[in-house]
């Protein structure tokens, strides 16, 4: 699966283009957020873990859950934690 795959990473990847200043969660808020079946995307937006917000961008579990595996558009179950890299 690729970027052009998966709407909401490619328009995540798109956004981080546009947007300075982000930076993802540290690994336990991450697994807190997790925990508790949510996570938030880059735009702040709290949704399901493995979910998209109304803005269209994926949720920061995706995202490097999706760097972690080497591009966009790979996918897993919300009960993985992606490792620090």
């Amino acid at each position: 699966m690729t970027a052009a795959d998966d709407p909401a990473l490619a328009a995540t990847y798109l956004w981080f283009e546009r947007h300075s200043g982000w930076a993802p969660p540290d690994e336990d808020t991450l697994a807190d957020w997790v925990a508790d079946g949510v996570c938030r995307c880059p735009d702040d937006c709290l949704v399901a873990t493995d979910g998209t917000c109304a803005h269209g961008l994926a949720t920061w579990w995706r995202v490097l859950v999706d760097l972690e595996d080497g591009g966009p558009g790979a996918r897993r179950t919300p009960t993985a934690r992606p490792k620090k890299t």
